[in-house]
């Protein structure tokens, strides 16, 4: 399942953009979310990112991360995607936030200035908020 999601993700961003993407991806995953487990968070990321040698192309970090929000909303714990750019040197980087946890990572993130972010799924920050 992970390298068909990092596929879809890898293809879906090239011919119809990051929005665009996402917006699929939420749907997709409003309409198959999986049944609540007490499945930690980075047993989860592992899953989503398990197809990566499987797959004949390069899997960049903006489909890895996509892969990534997508499968930790889909399975309860309420992720955001973020995007952030440097200047000296010019690059991008794409990670996800769950809690105080962070994946997808790459060296030097700190001087990352983030351009775009996707919250989790509405659901999932109301249940995150009441009290327990």
């Amino acid at each position: 399942m992970s390298a068909m999601v990092l596929s879809l993700s890898h293809l879906s961003t090239k011919l119809f953009g990051i929005d665009r993407t996402v917006r699929m991806f939420h749907w997709v995953g409003e309409k198959t979310k999986a049944t609540p487990r007490d499945i930690n968070a980075h047993a989860i990321a592992g899953r989503a990112l398990r197809g990566l040698d499987m797959l004949p192309m390069r899997i960049e970090c903006l489909d890895q991360a996509i892969a990534v929000w997508f499968s930790l909303n889909r399975h309860g714990h309420p992720a955001a995607l973020k995007i952030g750019m440097r200047l000296s040197p010019l690059s991008g980087h794409a990670w996800v936030t769950c809690g105080d946890e962070v994946f997808v990572t790459t060296p030097g993130m700190e001087d990352f200035t983030i351009v775009a972010a996707y919250d989790p799924w509405p659901d999932l920050r109301l249940q995150q908020s009441e009290p327990s």
